[in-house]
């Protein structure tokens, strides 16, 4: 598989990282001149993932080793830090000649001093590492895999729980993005975050302090009514879709929906899973597809839109390098009257797969989206056609 190639070559640090993004010396180099480390947790446990879903596909011992590796990469954005619990948004060498020591950049102590870390971590990236290591930790048959998991699962949990709810700097302040707290103006979608790394660290430890937790956000503070209102925000009719935000809400989703067996809240939660899905269901994507898919009763089958996804899939360009796109002055294409949240020009329908532009993750993009890209020099790793297509081969939607 050519992107599983391409990651592997060019996109993976030597610590089982994702660099989601790189530049090139040029658009037709293979000379790679930075790589982009601000977001590498979120997509590295999308990684992680993926692979994992491969490997119970496969079972492929190779792609076990992988997955080995790829854990570590995960472990090391916590270990990196110093703090237990509170993870880097990314890890990379430190250089003593040019050390990108800013505001957010930390250098590592001790054993991990040859590394700096970006701190500032938001919610985002804590949802896309919960989701990594919880695929991770249900399909790979490796004990001691599962207990390294499990140990680094319960610490960000416990982090998050004894800062009340919050994301705790190493400055002692909340981090900008980091309000899992049920307070008047915190996001719905915090609180499906909240619930599914508590859970997910309950289901893996068995350790009643986090059912107690959880139990607490639930029937004290709410959480499972606000999870209802995770998408289908109404000022969005106004401001236009936060895509990006769809995207978090189904790796959530994926983890919360699988833990809970309680079918009084179960209940709320599936009523968020179909807001949420009505909204993107004629979109053609194929993580949100196939989530939505692997979380509902059977009755609630979508033919047309499982082929939708799957053909979304099959029309995903292997060149992932961002080169210029103008979709709005082809003569074909109906534009919407409305812009999107950005104050740009979109289509009536989604745009065909192999005519929008590159992105970092297409899944959290504008499917609507016309024009966009660069030069060329940018290379995004693929990681959004991998993660799809393997859930997509392990639940049983995609034969090959």
């Amino acid at each position: 598989m050519q992107l599983e190639t391409l990651i592997q070559k060019r996109h993976l640090t030597p610590e089982g990282l994702l660099a989601y993004g790189i530049s090139l010396a040029s658009p037709e180099s293979e000379e790679i001149t930075e790589m982009a480390f601000s977001d590498m947790a979120i997509w590295s446990g999308c990684y992680a993932a993926a692979q994992a879903f491969r490997y119970a596909v496969t079972k492929d011992p190779i792609v076990k080793e992988q997955i080995r590796k790829l854990v570590e990469g995960l472990h090391l954005l916590q270990d990196v830090t110093g703090q237990r619990g509170l993870l880097a948004r990314g890890v990379k060498q430190w250089n003593d000649q040019s050390p990108e020591m800013g505001r957010e950049w930390h250098r590592g102590t001790g054993s991990l001093s040859r590394f700096q870390w970006l701190g500032d971590v938001s919610v985002d990236q804590v949802d896309g590492v919960i989701f990594g290591y919880a695929v991770a930790y249900d399909l790979v048959d490796d004990e001691s895999l599962r207990q390294s998991i499990m140990a680094h699962v319960a610490a960000i949990a416990d982090h998050i729980m004894d800062h009340g709810m919050t994301i705790q700097d190493v400055d002692g302040e909340r981090t900008k993005h980091g309000d899992l707290t049920a307070g008047l103006f915190s996001e719905p979608l915090n609180a499906l975050i909240a619930l599914a790394v508590v859970k997910a660290a309950y289901h893996m430890t068995k350790d009643e302090k986090y059912q107690q937790q959880y139990l607490d956000l639930v029937h004290r503070q709410g959480y499972h009514k606000r999870v209802v209102r995770a998408r289908d925000p109404w000022w969005e009719v106004f401001t236009g879709v936060n895509h990006s935000d769809n995207n978090l809400a189904f790796l959530a989703y994926y983890t919360l929906l699988q833990y809970e067996n309680d079918p009084v809240l179960l209940s709320y939660y599936l009523k968020s899973l179909n807001r949420a899905w009505g909204v993107v269901r004629n979109e053609g994507n194929p993580l949100f597809t196939f989530v939505y898919h692997a979380l509902s009763p059977a009755q609630n089958r979508h033919e047309q839109a499982l082929a939708q996804a799957v053909e979304t899939l099959r029309l995903f360009p292997v060149d992932r390098r961002n080169r210029k796109v103008v979709n709005s002055i082809e003569p074909d294409v109906c534009l919407s009257l409305r812009r999107d949240r950005f104050g740009r020009k979109q289509a009536c329908q989604p745009v065909p797969m192999n005519r929008r532009p590159a992105d970092v993750f297409e899944w959290k993009e504008n499917p609507y989206r016309l024009d966009g890209g660069g030069e060329g020099n940018l290379e995004f790793s693929g990681v959004d056609y991998l993660l799809p297509y393997w859930m997509g081969r392990y639940h049983g939607y995609i034969s090959e």
